[in-house]
This record gives structure tokens, C-alpha cells and sequence, in this order.
């Protein structure tokens, strides 16, 4: 029968992630009204775009890069041996944009590797790297620049991707995980611990020196983002959120391309808690509550697994469902809570787009769950496959639109 205290864990934290996140909100509205619009003279900025195979839609990535707002800023675009166009493109995009140079590498060895080439010859107060697919708000360089300036601790800030391609319902209901689940607990976790689980490969702005003080991006880690992420933390540094900082991406719209994403984000979860695990005692109490709700987490899915399996083998052998509606409803409560607060945050936003997605919250809630099971499971299984170097996998973003 499922209905322990411990299954209650999920919703316990979705009430701190709330708190959290509506103590964040009212911060960060008062540091933007201290910012300044423009930036002209500000901090330099190298952009890091490391790309393979990304002729689809690397010219308007750039194109969008372009028109941001913010003005000390240069382009640095990395192709990584791809084996289409990606190259050709590039150079058409140099003779467009002077403020944009190459940088090719002679053999394919992956993002991290391509990235640190990049870094070792950059002399910029700071590197925003983001993926080939984003297209960027104008001002969302800005809102970045404002937080790293504002305190030197702070070694990294990501930013807010919104889903683009809402055609089907696996892009509707990864829409619904960015603006409530993935942005609530960001929220909540910079406002609380000071620390976020992980950075974004899609916009994050790093202080160099940082970056160098780490080593740069690992070649082996699956997840370079997760990985540079606790890497800063261990060198005393701080990375934060800045929802305002805004872009739009693509994500899969077939199960094959969303679980295979997934289940490389979890096994990246995974590697550094198991880096850090005989660690926590000795951690800073933001990275040690981060590590331990990541244990509590796992030891959910696990329960919650068990709990199913149980249902099924007493209604199969015993003829008998025993199955504790609370919880259902309190899951589900959860995640209107977070629908109900997302649109609060976001009322003024004209950038997202909520339209009519409430309707499909129920088939949100069911699918959040089972994927968290499918991908620890996953994630567990893959953990200690050896990669001398996370290469390139084939995208899924859909229909490019």
C-alpha cells in the first residue's frame, strides 16, 4: 500500500521549494530595479558556442545573439569537426557580424574539449556559453552581467530557457516542467542555500577567472554543466539564477530523444554525488543539503517503485487494490500549487506564453513522476560506464520552426 511518510517527501519539499522560490521573487524584484537598462561600458563578454552538426539552426541562434542589448561583447564560435555545413555557416556568419570569430578544431572531442580551447585563449571579464539552438531575449545578457557584478563570490548565473517547440504534447509538457518544476526549485535554491543543483548549458555567464581557477569544463564528465557546477562549489565560489534572463530553446519531441537527454542528465546527477558522497560531512551546508536531498530523492523513486510493484503483485495474486488515494492528491495538489505560483511570478511576462496548458496538467503530473523512476533507474544502470570524453550525440529538437 502506498502511503509511508517517507512517500510524502515530494510534497513536503514542493511547499519549500514555494516558500523559497516567493522570498526569491521579492529580492530579485528589488535587484532589478537597481540594475542598470544599459550596460554600455560594462564587463567584457566572450560567447562560447561549441557546435556539431548545427546547420539547422545556428544561423538564427546568431541572428537573435545579435540583437541583445547589451554592447562589450564578442562571439566565439567552436566547430567541433562537424561533418555537415556547421563550418560553412560559420564563416557566412563572420563576413555578416564583425564582432565574430572562429575557431575549428582538427578532431571531434566533444563540447568540454572544444569549450576549453576557447577558454585558454580568452582574456574577457566573463564567458556566457550557450547551445547552438537558443535564441535569446535581447536583454538577457544584461540581467547576467548585473548579477556577477554585483558580487564577486558569485563564479557563475544561469539563465531561464523557455520550450519553443510546442506543436505536441511532449513539447507542451516539457513547456510545463520549465516554468514550474525546473524554475520553482531554482528559485528556491538560490534564495535558501545560495547554490543551485546545476548550471545551464543553454545561458550561463561564468567569471572567467573562475572557470580558470577549476580547470575548466571535465572532457569525461557526461554532464559538463552539473560537473563545472559542483567543481565551483568545491573552490568556495557561489552560481545563482536569474529568471529574467530569458531564451527559447528546442527539446525532444519523440520518447527515445527525451528519455536518452534525461537519462545523461541523471547519470550526470549521479557522478557527482557519488564524487561527493564520502565528502558531505565536510561540505559547505548549501552543497550538503543539495547532496542529500539528491539521497532523499533517489531513496523516493526507489520507495515509490517498490510500493507500485506491491500494488500490482496484491492485485494479481490476491485479487486485492489497496491504493491510498492521499498521496495521489496531494501530488496533484503540488502541481497546481506550482501552476498557481508560476503564473503569480510570471503575470507581467509577455515572453511565455501559458495559453491554455492548465488542461493538460494531469497528463504533466503522471508523466513528471514515471520519468523520474525511468531515468534513476537509467541513470543508476549507466553510472559507471567509462568515457575518456562525453562526444556528441545526435539532437532531437523536433520540427525547427
Amino acid at each position: 500500500m502506498i502511503g509511508g511518510f517517507e512517500l510524502y517527501y515530494p510534497v513536503i519539499m514542493s511547499f519549500v521549494w514555494i516558500i523559497g522560490a516567493i522570498f526569491f521573487n521579492y529580492c530579485e524584484r528589488t535587484f532589478t530595479k537597481l540594475r542598470s537598462k544599459k550596460q554600455n561600458n560594462g564587463p567584457s563578454v566572450e560567447v562560447f558556442m561549441s557546435c556539431y552538426n548545427e546547420e539547422a539552426v545556428l544561423e538564427r541562434s546568431i541572428d537573435s545573439l545579435e540583437q541583445i542589448t547589451y554592447q562589450n561583447y564578442r562571439v566565439v564560435l567552436i566547430d567541433d569537426k562537424s561533418s555537415d555545413n556547421t563550418l560553412q555557416i560559420m564563416q557566412k556568419l563572420a563576413q555578416k557580424y564583425p564582432n565574430i570569430e572562429i575557431k575549428a578544431q582538427k578532431k571531434n572531442m566533444g563540447k568540454a574539449a572544444a569549450l576549453n580551447r576557447a577558454l585558454s585563449e580568452s582574456k574577457a571579464d566573463y564567458i556566457l556559453c550557450v547551445d547552438a539552438d537558443t535564441i535569446f531575449k535581447k536583454d538577457s545578457l544584461s540581467y547576467l552581467v548585473a548579477v556577477l557584478s554585483a558580487d564577486q563570490r558569485i563564479a557563475a548565473v544561469t539563465g531561464r530557457p523557455i520550450v519553443k517547440n510546442v506543436s505536441t504534447l511532449m513539447g507542451k509538457l516539457q513547456f510545463l516542467e520549465y516554468i514550474l518544476n525546473i524554475d520553482m526549485i531554482k528559485r528556491s535554491q538560490s534564495f535558501l542555500l545560495g547554490h543551485i543543483m546545476t548550471v545551464s548549458g543553454v545561458l550561463t555567464l561564468f567569471r572567467r577567472s573562475a572557470l580558470e581557477d577549476v580547470g575548466g569544463w571535465s572532457t569525461e564528465a557526461m554532464t559538463e554543466d552539473i560537473d563545472v557546477t559542483w567543481r565551483l562549489y568545491d573552490k568556495g565560489y557561489y552560481c545563482t539564477y536569474q529568471p529574467r534572463a530569458l531564451c527559447q530553446i528546442y527539446v525532444p519531441e519523440t520518447v527515445r530523444g527525451f528519455v536518452k537527454q534525461r537519462v545523461r542528465w541523471g547519470r550526470g546527477g549521479l557522478e557527482v554525488l557519488r564524487d561527493h558522497f564520502k565528502m558531505i560531512p565536510n561540505l559547505s551546508w548549501g552543497q550538503r543539503f543539495l547532496a542529500l536531498d539528491m539521497c532523499f530523492s533517489y531513496a523516493w523513486v526507489f520507495l515509490v517503485s517498490f510500493a507500485i510493484f506491491k500494488i500490482f503483485f496484491e492485485f494479481i495474486f490476491i485479487k486485492n487494490l489497496r491504493i491510498n488515494l492521499g498521496i495521489l492528491v496531494a501530488y496533484y495538489g503540488a502541481t497546481l500549487l506550482f501552476y498557481g505560483f508560476s503564473k503569480l511570478f510570471n503575470w507581467k511576462n509577455t515572453y511565455i506564453k501559458y495559453k491554455n496548458y492548465w488542461l493538460y496538467l494531469p497528463f504533466f503530473f503522471y508523466a513528471y513522476w514515471l520519468n523520474n523512476i525511468v531515468v534513476v533507474f537509467s541513470a543508476f544502470y549507466h553510472l559507471f560506464d567509462s568515457v575518456k570524453f562525453a562526444a556528441w550525440g545526435a539532437s532531437d529538437r523536433g520540427k525547427i520552426k
